[in-house]
């Protein structure tokens, strides 16, 4: 699992293991009889394309990920590109944002960089899902131009047929009357990360057949369009 602090469950109960990374984990495990382990790289902070907190996610990618024992399934979950390159730049977030240095990316760098990590994991005989990325409208990184990049992204994470299956947490936590935001139950009241019940949510909208399947190498014609993630 490839990805940022969503992905390293900020936001859940710490020592209780309620990231969705351990949940689906927990869920596996009762699914069937081989052993699966989900590993998660997720980096508060990490961007795929520029160092910041650790590494960019590219730049780790050959470490952290392609050198996993019995690799399989790679999931890509890294928004902070996105949500670092478009929020405001206001006094209250000029130290934080100071941690991340860099020109701002747009929405072609994004998929491009989504692009070369799942040819890389492909190399390597993975089979490759994308989760698109989650609302965060009323937290302090929240800009217009930022959510419109984030539903342009989303849309061709969903539709442009780059990857094995779609996990869309998009779809998981946007509160309907508002989709820019996630819905109240879901988030630990920063509107950004989740909480216990919001990475529950995440466990369970995935379809563990996802990772039943053979790998890429072993039967290449496989689509996507599952909403399942691993």
């Amino acid at each position: 699992m490839l990805g940022d602090s969503r992905v390293d469950g900020i936001g859940s109960t710490p020592g209780t293991d309620r990231r969705w990374t351990d949940l689906l984990a927990a869920r596996l495990h009762a699914h069937s009889s081989p052993t699966r382990c989900v590993v998660s790289q997720g980096i508060g902070g990490n961007r795929l394309l520029a160092h910041g907190i650790g590494a960019a996610a590219l730049a780790r990618f050959d470490r952290d990920i392609l050198a996993t024992p019995g690799l399989a399934h790679v999931v890509i979950a890294v928004g902070n590109d996105l949500v670092f390159s478009y929020a405001p730049r206001t006094e209250e977030n000029a130290a934080f944002l100071s941690m991340f240095p860099g020109e701002p990316v747009g929405v072609d760098d994004i998929i491009a960089a989504h692009l070369q990590a799942a040819a890389r994991a492909r190399t390597h005989g993975a089979k490759v899902y994308a989760a698109t990325i989650a609302p965060y409208g009323d937290s302090d990184m929240y800009s217009p131009e930022g959510d419109k990049a984030r539903e342009q992204i989303n849309t061709w994470i969903r539709t442009s047929g780059a990857f094995d299956a779609v996990l869309d947490f998009d779809a998981v936590w946007r509160d309907p009357a508002d989709p820019s935001r996630i819905r109240d139950d879901l988030h630990m009241g920063d509107n950004l990360h989740g909480n216990d019940a919001g990475y529950a949510a995440l466990a369970q909208s995935i379809d563990l057949t996802l990772f039943d399947r053979p790998s890429a190498k072993t039967s290449p014609n496989t689509h996507p369009h599952d909403t399942d993630r691993r």
